[in-house]
């Protein structure tokens, strides 16, 4: 496979409840597009590849733009008084808070999508029984899972009590000081108001509710196993 990047381009992301509003006002035809929609659209005089999508849980817009125009657009998006420039540190916040996962923390090589909550993304026909079953990578071990009903972890959402967040790599124990699992993402969600987290823990435990440990500063403080994500997601379906 050979592959030829035929330009430069850009990414800006556009994400929050006034994001359609901003967007209409420079193209109109973005009111019409829905979740995960995408189409090829002038945007402030740039030719960008427009998709309603985002890594926030927000409703949003992700715009692809030649990258000798991505500042001009920038300036005009943030010309709007709804605008206001964020860093990664703040689409961290927003994507725990909707129980989005990020690779490296949450997934990665070692992880099937069936401990990770992810076997939606596995199309019955590649599922055990399926037409095409099979025929993807690790595909032995999550048939057998699929199969089974039997994998040692889950990823589960975390709630802490107080104000203090619960950093990645916490450990997990029991209430009978069993190390169960660990944090892979945790911060002080400002939507929720409170901190936040998930993580992986032995599945006999995952059910909502669990109360599980989590080891700060050689401190263990309680954390309740609930279900992802944190807060109703506002992306725009209908």
């Amino acid at each position: 496979i050979e592959l030829e990047l035929l330009e430069d381009r850009a990414l800006l992301a556009l994400q929050g409840p006034a994001a359609e509003a901003v967007m209409v006002a420079l193209q109109p035809a973005v009111a019409d597009m829905r979740f995960m929609d995408s189409q090829t659209l002038d945007i402030g005089g740039a030719s960008c590849i427009v998709s309603r999508s985002g890594y926030t849980g927000e409703d949003g817009f992700e715009l692809s733009v030649p990258e000798s125009q991505a500042v001009s657009l920038a300036k005009k998006l943030l010309d709007s008084t709804e605008v206001e420039p964020i860093g990664l540190g703040a689409r961290n916040s927003l994507r725990l808070e909707a129980g989005l996962c990020l690779y490296g923390n949450d997934i990665d090589m070692t992880t099937t999508p069936v401990e990770a909550g992810l076997k939606w993304a596995i199309s019955p026909a590649r599922r055990p029984g399926g037409a095409r079953a099979g025929g993807y990578a690790g595909d032995s071990s999550i048939e057998q899972q699929l199969s089974t009903g039997n994998w040692p972890r889950q990823r589960v959402g975390l709630l802490g009590e107080g104000r203090a967040p619960v950093r990645e790599d916490a450990p997990l124990f029991s209430d009978s000081g069993a190390a169960i699992g660990k944090v892979t993402s945790g911060v002080f969600g400002p939507s929720v108001d409170g901190p936040v987290a998930m993580g992986y823990v032995e599945k006999a435990l995952a059910s909502p509710g669990t109360t599980v440990l989590a080891e700060v500063r050689g401190k263990r403080l309680p954390m309740t196993v609930t279900r992802m994500p944190f807060f109703t997601p506002g992306y725009k379906r209908g």
